[in-house]
């Protein structure tokens, strides 16, 4: 079985709702998948099959709420997530598709536009992305945290910190939450995997990358993306 955790402080009810149904159009039996949505503020939106976690201690500790999911999952591969992820109908087919050996992996992000969304990059000597194909294991690269698959197996021996918060990095600590765990995972000698041939989107037209790196836009004014490159099925 396969378990989403869905992390969510409810302040986008129709992104959150699109996000379940994307992920739901996946699968034809609820015996292959589970969905865990875990945050505060749950909006009331058609939560049919969804269990839910409600956490009102922990909104600011992304880590920490991805570690409740995981400890409330029946699944041996957990995909952690962001509440505006849209999986397209083809994610599950495409992710049984890879055939190498992995315990943590990553697919491509990409915005409403097609741009990139921090999907495979580096820490050091400055964050930025890189390509798809860059060595991956480079002691800089990371993991994302808005999007990763992880087997449970590795998940119970490392876990995500529980006391990095939101943002840590502008509130005075070395590193967010996804950099930290990647290089506890790196001195594990884990392999950071990625599906290439994968996609998932990011729902924020808000966000503007260059594919080197990704910035919310200057010009709010041009919020309303004009191309959409995601192609919405009719039952999500």
């Amino acid at each position: 079985m396969i378990s989403f955790v869905v992390l969510t402080i409810g302040s986008k009810p129709e992104k959150l709702a699109r996000c379940i149904r994307s992920i739901k159009s996946n699968f034809n039996s609820n015996e292959l998948y589970e969905i865990i949505l875990v945050g505060n503020n749950i909006p009331p939106i058609e939560l049919g099959g969804v269990r839910v976690v409600e956490d009102l201690e922990k909104k600011e500790f992304l880590g920490a709420r991805k570690n409740i999911g995981t400890e409330n999952s029946c699944g041996d591969i957990l995909v952690h997530c962001d509440d505006d992820i849209i999986f397209p109908s083809s994610w599950f087919h495409n992710f049984n598709m890879f055939n190498e050996e992995w315990e943590i992996m990553g697919n491509k992000v990409l915005l409403p536009d097609g741009g990139r969304y921090w999907d495979r990059s580096i820490y050091f000597p400055k964050h930025h992305m890189v390509d798809y194909d860059f060595y991956s294991d480079d002691v800089t690269f990371y993991q994302s945290g808005a999007f990763s698959i992880c087997k449970k197996s590795l998940l119970n021996k490392i876990r995500w910190s529980d006391d990095i918060p939101f943002y840590a990095m502008s509130k005075g600590f070395e590193y967010n939450e996804d950099v930290e765990f990647s290089i506890r995972l790196k001195s594990a000698g884990i392999k950071i995997s990625f599906d290439k041939n994968n996609t998932v989107w990011h729902d924020d037209d808000s966000y503007l990358s260059n594919g080197f790196t990704c910035n919310k836009r200057q010009n709010q004014d041009d919020l309303k993306t004009k191309c959409l490159k995601f192609i919405i099925d009719s039952n999500i």
